[in-house]
């Protein structure tokens, strides 16, 4: 979706490149609020479900004994498996 004021006009086109001169040009024609779409190329590669799991367990180490962490432990680790199943 492109940017537009509050006449319609188009300010930045659907796919355009963001770039520092371009957000301080849009600051300064009062946008105050835009809504980025796509994947950060800088970003890391998702965590397999075993590193997710081995990273719960890590997490909970030395912790055990103690019930209501167990269960803390049991919730995350079933919400990552639901995740892993709707994936």
């Amino acid at each position: 979706m492109p940017v537009m004021n509050d006449r319609g006009m188009v300010i930045l086109p659907k796919g355009a490149k963001i770039s520092t001169p371009l957000i301080d040009r849009m600051m300064r024609m009062g946008v105050v609020e835009v809504t980025l779409v796509g994947d950060d190329p800088n970003a890391p590669p998702p965590k397999t479900t075993d590193e997710l799991l081995e990273e719960l367990d890590a997490r909970f180490e030395g912790v055990e004994g103690k019930a209501f962490m167990k269960e803390i432990k049991r919730i995350a680790r079933e919400h990552i498996m639901e995740k892993v199943a709707k994936s």
